[in-house]
């Protein structure tokens, strides 16, 4: 009956082979459920009878198979991607060009920038780090055995497989802390997490919590629609997995067989400290599990698949044999003994005639910066003495293009009339995209703290609190009932909603229950359900008393 069931889901309903597999696994651990059908299935010659969970049946086994090869037959195999290294250069030169460095050093005045600055700054969270705080970052340190190199230590708690790993005692060394020493990588610019993430806890710290941060603050905070930083939330999985979507789709890296998720950064990470680091600084595969996260006896299946299969694809990839450099892939380690080799005539030829040919594409583009600079000072009219400063062509980061910065030069020229100077940047240069307007941010210091999810029974008390006391630890300075309505006016009115339901649930229990908790909680019972419930049953009430005129 399942084969048959499973059958007519598939071919009868045109449904996925994904519904099959759910329903092969419902039906597997309703049958696990007691001891009739549990274990394999068998046939018993002494109660001569089958015995067992039927869904392992071969009947049902080969149902299934056939229909994943149903399938698979006319469609794409989608898979989870690696993040190479060339695919974050490319995303990180998107991400320079939509949103520069340099404006990160500029305070966000609305909503949207402080939300482009976020995505562009958190694109690269794994899913282990939305959970991180600043109690786990230490900065500042330097290493006197590598000529006091800077670093920061990082110490991670939430990785897949530790806590089992831990537990066990005779083994509890190896990864028990999780902390890992992070220094400057500028030959990788796109995944210099030192650098990226210094810059980042300056900009949370004076952009975004305005204060220094606290241990328990997120790294990764989350962040309403109103720009307001939700207090002791972290971002969400979704989140990053929407931004690395967009940024994947915004530098057009190809993925038309799977999609990157937020995984495919540590399972490329493998891969290129394991088998594409230059010759020399490739890691070992202890190396690579440890930093990976993978414990011993956990995950070497995965671990395997991510690495060795890799390596075996490469090895068995003879799609560039046309190409003037055939890598040689079958007789050394990924092509160690081409990357080794002494380079010889023909490679001498080669990068001769690439040279010239960027030589003459570099010539070709200069010539027309000059007819640029030539039109500009020859235009028609009496022009006094000017000074035409050519500025550089580059991005704000150098080491992006991999080209260093051309130099301003003065050029004298004299005919007369009053124009001061010709900025050839603003017409050769097209700029990123400014946000000029947008909804604004509210001022410094002021916010209304969330209450905590995991007490929603206590919610409307931690509300009355921040009416009448305030919460300075969480940044409540003034008790919420001696706020002033500018204060809730131009750019603090995200603010006004919140505060008003604060006010409503507040006053109630203050002024028309005088205080009385008892009183309060038989005529709400919806308190300990949360205040967004405690809200309706207060509005409803004033409705019915004429305190409230409801809206229609």
């Amino acid at each position: 009956m399942v084969s048959l069931y499973l059958v007519y889901k598939i071919y009868g309903q045109g449904r996925k082979i994904g519904t099959a597999d759910t329903i092969h696994a419902g039906f597997k651990l309703i049958f696990s459920d007691g001891d009739k059908y549990r274990g394999k299935w068998h046939f018993n010659p002494t109660t001569v009878a089958w015995v067992g969970n039927p869904i392992d049946s071969a009947k049902v086994q080969d149902t299934m198979s056939d229909l994943v090869r149903l399938g698979m037959d006319g469609g794409d195999r989608k898979h989870s991607l690696a993040m190479s290294e060339e695919f974050m250069s490319r995303m990180f030169a998107w991400s320079d060009e939509t949103c520069p460095a340099s404006r990160y050093e500029e305070k966000s005045s609305t909503v949207e920038e402080k939300n482009l600055n976020t995505k562009h700054f958190g694109v690269q969270i794994c899913f282990e780090l939305i959970k991180l705080q600043r109690k786990h970052l230490t900065f500042g340190l330097e290493d006197s055995k590598a000529f006091n190199t800077p670093y920061f230590e990082l110490q991670l708690t939430n990785r897949k497989g530790w806590q089992k790993r831990v537990n066990k005692t005779d083994k509890e060394a190896d990864l028990r802390s999780g902390k890992f020493k992070i220094c400057a990588q500028p030959d990788l610019p796109a995944c210099d997490s030192f650098t990226w993430m210094t810059r980042w806890v300056k900009y949370l710290e004076e952009d975004i919590y305005k204060c220094p941060l606290n241990p328990d603050d997120y790294i990764f905070p989350a962040t309403g629609a109103n720009g307001i930083v939700q207090t002791g939330e972290h971002i969400s999985h979704d989140d990053v997995q929407k931004w690395i979507t967009e940024f994947a789709a915004g530098a057009d890296l190809p993925r038309a067989n799977g999609t990157f998720s937020t995984h495919c950064f540590r399972r490329g990470g493998a891969q290129y400290r394991f088998m594409f680091a230059p010759v020399g600084r490739r890691w070992t595969l202890r190396q690579v599990r440890w930093w990976g996260g993978w414990a011993e006896g956990e995950h070497r299946d995965t671990l395997i698949k991510y690495l060795l299969d890799e390596l075996n694809t490469y090895e068995d990839d003879y799609s560039g044999m046309l190409l003037p450099t055939k890598p040689d892939t079958d007789k050394s380690f990924l092509g160690e003994a081409t990357s080794t080799a002494p380079a010889i005539a023909e490679n001498i030829t080669m990068l001769h005639q690439s040279l010239s040919a960027d030589i003459r594409t570099l010539s070709t583009e200069f010539d027309k910066l000059l007819r640029i600079v030539a039109a500009a000072v020859t235009a028609p009219g009496n022009f006094a003495p000017t000074t035409i400063q050519i500025q550089t062509l580059s991005t704000s980061h150098p080491f992006v293009s991999g080209r260093p910065a051309i130099p301003s030069f003065p050029s004298r020229v004299t005919p007369a009339s009053s124009v001061s100077s010709v900025n050839l940047a603003s017409s050769l240069q097209s700029q990123p995209p400014a946000l000029t307007r947008g909804r604004p941010l509210p001022d410094a210091g002021l916010i209304v703290p969330d209450r905590p999810k995991s007490k929603r029974s206590e919610s409307w008390i931690i509300i009355v609190q921040h009416w009448e006391d305030g919460d300075a630890e969480h940044g409540l300075t003034t008790s919420l009932k001696d706020w002033p309505k500018d204060w809730l006016l131009g750019t603090n009115k995200p603010l006004a909603m919140k505060h008003t339901q604060q006010r409503i649930i507040a006053t109630e229990f203050i002024d028309h229950y005088k205080r009385d908790k008892q009183s309060f909680l038989e005529a709400y019972p919806e308190a300990n359900q949360g205040s967004s419930a405690l809200l309706g049953a207060i509005n409803k009430a004033r409705e019915a008393r004429g305190d409230r005129i409801a809206r229609k």
